[in-house]
């Protein structure tokens, strides 16, 4: 194997597991609901592929974060929540990029979604 194809390899491997590993900690942000900013904490721990942890200032809260996934910068996992005495599935698909997580979330029949900005806790 030449060097630049195990250069790229290796950067191919490590993107990955940075990415991932790069998804634990404590991230704020706030979205937009009907005009009022709503701020959301994501404390998030990943081990291996898995994501755990749970999401703060939702209506229920903590919810607890379920089939949480990381694949290279991409981070997914679902809460519930009761809004109105309704449940609901939240569905989140973020992005990692150094210390911002770009997520867009909603419902799991996609008829109400938002998105957040959540940077990292130092």
């Amino acid at each position: 194997m030449n060097r630049a194809l195990r250069l790229a390899l290796l950067s191919s491997i490590l993107a990955l597991v940075l990415g991932a590993a790069g998804a634990s900690g404590t991230w704020k942000g706030s979205f937009d609901f009907n005009g009022t900013s709503v701020p959301l904490t994501f404390n998030l721990k990943v081990a291996g592929d898995g994501v755990t942890g749970t999401v703060e200032g939702l209506p229920t809260t903590p919810a607890e974060v379920h089939d949480g996934k990381v694949e290279g910068d991409a981070v997914t996992f679902w809460v519930t929540t009761d809004y109105q005495g309704e449940t609901y599935k939240l569905v989140y698909k973020g992005k990692v990029s150094g210390d911002q997580i770009q997520f867009t979330f909603g419902t799991e029949d996609g008829s109400w979604g938002a998105e957040i900005t959540a940077k990292k806790e130092s």
